[in-house]
């Protein structure tokens, strides 16, 4: 009684087992290229199709979505390689939003203002800011870009900023940066007259892409 228990349990395990070891089912609509004829129609299959996934579907719909202006671009791909095609886009954003935030997790970054100033009949942005090390150890070098961006997030104009002095743990620092204004820069003659007339229509943000501790780490965001 005992064996054929036993034979009984080991057969309900080599089933579940074997169960295992199938391989789903793919899509054969994977395999079907996109053309500007059969979009549609390839849409309205996907509708019905029930063995590609939630996140094949999602992949899809965000990587068309992607490229909704030149939807060209996508013509004569696969839905396997567009899918392909988004998911490494998303890995690739996902590590430098890491790398980004490992970054602010040491500092952080305050914008104090702007202000014009001319030097020998030339007219220069003067920008103030505060970088506090919140970390264990010195930073340093910290290198990034001071963006400005309208109401609707647009980007206006972004200004390179490189600090190659140590910035002592647990301390904060206020640096200027001067850049010489370019009259013939649209952008740049926006953001000056916004921030002149209407500074509070402006949005500033700190985009970090380098730091250097004094214990050698580092991450280099510009580093292919």
């Amino acid at each position: 009684m005992k064996f054929s228990n036993f034979i009984l349990s080991l057969m309900i395990a080599l089933m579940f087992f074997s169960f295992g070891c199938e391989k789903k089912k793919t899509s054969k609509l994977l395999n079907e290229k996109v053309t500007s004829q059969n979009f549609f129609d390839i849409v309205e299959k996907i509708k019905k199709d029930t063995l590609l996934s939630i996140e094949e579907i999602d992949l899809f719909s965000t990587g068309v979505a992607r490229y909704s202006n030149v939807i060209d671009s996508l013509f004569n791909k696969t839905i396997k390689q567009i899918i392909e095609q988004e998911m490494n886009f998303r890995r690739k954003q996902s590590q430098v939003n890491l790398a980004t935030n490992a970054i602010i997790a040491y500092s952080r970054f305050r914008y104090d203002g702007w202000k014009p100033v001319e030097i020998n009949g030339s007219d220069f942005n003067v920008f103030t800011y505060t970088i506090s090390n919140i970390s264990k150890n010195d930073i340093k070098k910290i290198y990034g870009y001071l963006q400005f961006f309208t109401a609707n997030n647009q980007l206006i104009r972004a200004y390179r900023i490189n600090i190659d002095q140590d910035i002592k743990s647990g301390q904060f620092t206020q640096f200027q940066s001067t850049f010489k204004h370019e009259d013939n820069n649209q952008n740049e003659v926006f953001l000056v007259k916004t921030l002149k007339e209407n500074p509070n229509q402006i949005f500033v943000s700190w985009r970090p892409v380098y730091i250097e501790l004094d214990n050698g780490q580092k991450i280099n965001l510009e580093e292919k």
